[in-house]
């Protein structure tokens, strides 16, 4: 009788999977040997590859820096946060509780396997969004900065390239909020 309820129960509902979530774990499942290829051109994983992919979940990350009122944020090509109180034409954010180096290893693969990644800049209730992209080539080695490019150059402070916008393209009004340097700012870091 115990067993026959067991099979009667719902089936769980699937997590919403999205095309870049298969073609990194394709990769990821692949390299581990956990696909087989099957003629015509289809990759089936095995019921060990089909149970990492299930757990599978986007990843997250929070820097928290404060404004300073000497902050400009004109840089055409970039953005970024820095743990000390040097502020550059591209610093939007100082006193940060975290440099490059210090991000968790998981954010720092996900960026390190070329997948997309969207940044939320947040002060005072206001927000910006930025697309940008990881590259294998990035080295997230830098003690005292964060940096988000447009193009595709790399340095040690660099999480992340590509990406849609620079310091002097954020919104009006965060920029403002940038600041005050009782402000605190948020940077939240997610895989898509």
């Amino acid at each position: 009788m115990k067993k026959i309820k067991e099979m009667q129960k719902k089936p769980e509902a699937m997590p919403q999977i999205t095309p870049e979530m298969i073609e990194n774990m394709r990769r990821i499942l692949e390299a581990e040997g956990m696909l087989y290829y099957k003629e015509g051109g289809l990759y089936l994983p095995t019921e060990k590859g089909w149970k990492l992919l299930m757990e599978i979940k986007p990843t997250k990350e929070e820097i928290i820096a404060w404004g300073d009122e000497k902050i400009i944020a004109n840089d055409t090509i970039k953005f970024g946060v820095t743990k000390s109180s040097q502020i550059e034409n591209f610093t939007i954010g100082v006193k940060a509780n975290k440099s490059a180096n210090e991000l968790s290893n998981e954010i720092k693969n996900i960026l390190k396997q070329a997948g997309k990644v969207e940044i939320t800049i947040e002060v005072e209730g206001i927000k910006d969004k930025i697309s940008a992209f990881g590259s294998p080539a990035l080295k997230i080695t830098d003690k005292e900065k964060i940096i988000v490019r447009k193009d595709d150059k790399i340095d040690d402070a660099t999480i992340a390239i590509l990406s849609d916008k620079s310091a002097n393209e954020l919104r009006k009004e965060l920029l403002e909020k940038l600041k005050n340097p009782k402000n605190k700012i948020l940077l939240i870091i997610e895989s898509k």
